[in-house]
């Protein structure tokens, strides 16, 4: 059983603005339905009858070539909607450099709250196993008086 110095950290929950969600910002569902709709053009007759516009806007029925800048609206939205959101979000004017030195005083202080964690953790076994030194003494001088 792992002690709780050694158990694992639970990751932080992040919160996210109003309105941004990770299904905000994942186009491939929406991608991959439009692509499940692409066909190639096909010289034989017997191909399939016209997409009208209305199947084409609402995600239903095959497309062609030229059906897909309505066809993928629903991307291009969804992915400018995502990039404004995206930079409401804090720290994103911060540069990497930035973010890196933070990075590395944030680590800097995690190291030395755990050396100082375990330099605790050390004094109370000391004072333990004083206590217990005392203890045992105080047994033999109460063994050697009866």
């Amino acid at each position: 059983m792992a002690s709780p110095s050694q158990a694992t950290p639970q990751p932080l929950i992040t919160l996210l603005p109003d309105g941004l969600s990770p299904d905000s910002i994942d186009t491939l569902p929406v991608l991959s339905a439009v692509l499940a709709r692409f066909q190639n053009p096909s010289p034989s007759s017997n191909s399939p009858p016209a997409t009208s516009p209305s199947q084409i806007a609402s995600g239903t029925g095959p497309i062609t070539i030229k059906d897909i800048p309505t066809a993928t609206d629903e991307i291009k939205h969804k992915l400018q909607k995502a990039r404004m959101q995206v930079k409401d979000l804090p720290d994103m004017d911060r540069s990497i450099l930035e973010q890196e030195e933070q990075i590395a005083e944030l680590e800097e202080k995690v190291r030395r709250q755990r050396e100082m964690l375990e330099s605790l953790r050390d004094v109370g076994i000391k004072a333990k196993g004083e206590r217990e030194q005392r203890e045992r003494e105080g047994e033999d001088a109460m063994d050697l008086k009866g």
